[in-house]
């Protein structure tokens, strides 16, 4: 019997047979947390012009996009700006990648010493409302905690050690890319011990039936 392409016995088998990709990513990723550990910057700089260069094809999407509306009549001024703000932003990290990496950086910081901040407070909040309501709310309490702490020790290395924190941000990357590349070798691996026990069951089966 055919399997339907959305079914789960064969997103099951696909993901088996293809369990090799999965292996090839997580190399991939290792090999990137390495060169990202040890030159940190330089993959910031590469990161900011892939970002770089898709805020342009985007921005020029965008802009075609609104010179169609402008002829047909329609809505064009958000298109527009999208479009001028992609193309503008393109232009920029290539004719001065380091500095664009240094302020996509630091703004990356400041967003998430932003969301520990509020993160933190909000929980910190809930904890106070439901005391009486649940148990265990230290823990709650703590996380919220934790989480303000971050932000301002990122707040803190912001205003005196900008230079450092910009590079953190790429060991902060490595980390990540580390991360993702063991998990998706776990997961091919994984993938490729059900693909041969699902082989041996079916040779099993085979046997009998010549049986």
């Amino acid at each position: 019997m055919a399997l339907s392409a959305t079914s789960p016995a064969f997103t099951f088998c696909s993901l088996t047979t293809n369990w090799w990709a999965f292996v090839l990513r997580g190399v991939l990723a290792l090999i990137v947390a390495v060169l990202a550990a040890l030159m940190p910057a330089s993959a910031l700089i590469a990161l900011a012009i892939i970002f770089g260069a898709f805020s342009f094809v985007d921005g020029i999407f965008a802009a075609i996009a609104a010179v169609r509306n402008i002829r047909a009549g329609e809505k064009w001024g958000w298109l527009a700006f999208n479009g001028i703000v992609g193309i503008l932003t393109g232009v920029v990290v290539v004719l001065a990648p380091f500095v664009a990496t240094f302020v996509l950086a630091l703004f990356l910081w400041w967003m998430i010493a932003f969301w520990s901040l509020a993160s933190g407070s909000l929980q910190l909040i809930t904890a106070v409302r439901l005391r009486k309501e649940i148990k265990g709310e230290v823990w709650l309490v703590l996380g919220g905690l934790l989480s303000i702490a971050l932000g301002l020790f990122i707040v803190w290395m912001q205003l005196t050690m900008p230079l450092e924190t910009f590079l953190a941000l790429g060991w902060v990357f490595a980390f990540y890319a580390a991360f993702f590349g063991a998990a998706m070798l776990m997961l091919g691996f994984r993938l490729r011990r059900l693909a041969r026990a699902a082989g041996e069951d079916e040779a099993g089966k085979d046997q009998a039936q010549q049986a």
